[in-house]
């Protein structure tokens, strides 16, 4: 594909915003600086009292690619839906309102999807941390895999954010948009890694292994409710599950375990102490090593803490002074890998993947107003 056919293609790139004032700016500012430069831009202001429209009409102003639209306040998968539906760009970027691009973000993920045939119908990329000055925090995850990724993604989780995910049109026309029912109720906040599971669930996923998203971590985001992310991280993991009645019973163990793993860090952060014994019983079920190493990190983590109140505060690290877009987007990222997530673990998961025990393809088309199926109830938790 030659760089003038690939610079022609129109990307729509949806940008649901909520009371997103502090840093919307810089987000759309990082698209406006994208190297590729045919985008559609929508901006769905999700019922703001802030001054997110005001910024977004501003920017519309000197921008003819910006388009700004009102929604009462429904929830992110509603407003992505919406921009969805707005747009006619054969595929689909999507930016929360307070993260960042690398400049050559869309043009690396559209050089990496679309020469692909028709049976990939996405890209994804990894993340960096940064803080509410755009500074780099530290590494997302180095973890990726690519093709048939099901089992795996619903184990370690490779987007990691809303971010970061680049589909095809014809994702949309089959398997429908993002379900808003997680936020109605009351548990939303990983609708994106629900519908990055159902697109895993009937095409292959191509992945651009670079820390090209800047994904800003502050007080007012949603990832920051911590009991509400755990709830939310549950019920789309046991969805997926109820979904793929073939799943071998190794992939349903070690998604509950890394699903309940996550659950447990966020229900120990806020000393629920009910709902983090709750998960790990969970961890307990799939190997009761791990669930004791989990409890031993805990215990070390608090006397660490303890400890580092009793010491002088240590030098920043080298990328603490470091801005996102300065950073060099394609140094490798350096996330490391948990007892949990080993590399033999990843290998079997992957055989799973590529056996076709996991995938689905048979399901009709079910396009952007499809009805879902009911979420299993959070009792279990």
């Amino acid at each position: 594909m030659k760089k003038s056919a690939l610079s022609d293609i129109s990307v729509a790139v949806i940008i649901p915003a909520y009371n997103a004032g502090r840093y919307l700016a810089q987000t759309l500012q990082s698209v406006i600086d994208q190297t590729h430069k045919a985008l559609e831009i929508v901006v769905v202001d999700d019922g703001s009292t802030d001054a997110t429209a005001a910024i977004c009409r501003g920017f519309a102003a000197g921008d003819p690619r910006i388009r700004v639209l009102s929604t009462e306040n429904q929830g992110v998968a509603a407003a992505r839906n919406m921009g969805i539906e707005a747009t006619t760009s054969g595929y689909i970027a999507f930016l929360d309102a307070d993260d960042l691009w690398h400049p050559t973000y869309v043009a690396r993920m559209l050089a990496a999807l679309h020469p692909l045939p028709r049976p990939w119908g996405a890209v994804y990329a990894l993340h960096r941390f940064i803080d509410s000055e755009g500074q780099c925090l530290r590494s997302g995850s180095s973890v990726n895999a690519r093709g048939s990724i099901l089992a795996r993604h619903l184990v370690f989780r490779f987007v990691g954010n809303g971010s970061g995910f680049m589909i095809r049109r014809a994702v949309v026309d089959k398997i429908g948009g993002y379900d808003p029912s997680y936020a109605r109720q009351g548990i939303g906040g990983c609708e994106d890694f629900d519908f990055e599971l159902r697109t895993a669930e009937h095409f292959k996923i191509e992945t651009v292994p670079f820390g090209l998203v800047g994904y800003r971590v502050h007080s007012a985001a949603m990832s920051s409710d911590k009991s509400r992310m755990a709830r939310s991280l549950v019920a789309v993991s046991e969805q997926c599950i109820a979904r793929n009645p073939k799943f071998p019973a190794f992939v349903v163990s070690c998604a509950r375990a890394s699903t309940h793993l996550y659950a447990f860090s966020r229900f120990a952060a806020l000393k629920d102490w009910p709902s983090a014994a709750s998960s790990l019983k969970y961890i307990y079920r799939h190997s009761p090593m791990l669930a004791l190493s989990v409890v031993a990190k805990l215990i070390f983590s608090k006397a660490r803490r303890a400890l580092s109140k009793t010491l002088p505060p240590g030098e920043p690290g080298e990328n603490d002074l470091q801005k996102f877009e300065e950073i060099d987007a394609m140094l490798p990222l350096v996330g490391g890998w948990s007892q949990f997530r080993s590399r033999a673990l990843l290998r079997r998961l992957s055989e799973i993947d590529h056996s076709g025990e996991c995938a689905d393809v048979t399901s009709p088309r079910q396009g952007l107003n499809a009805r879902r199926p009911k979420h299993p109830s959070s009792a279990h938790m």
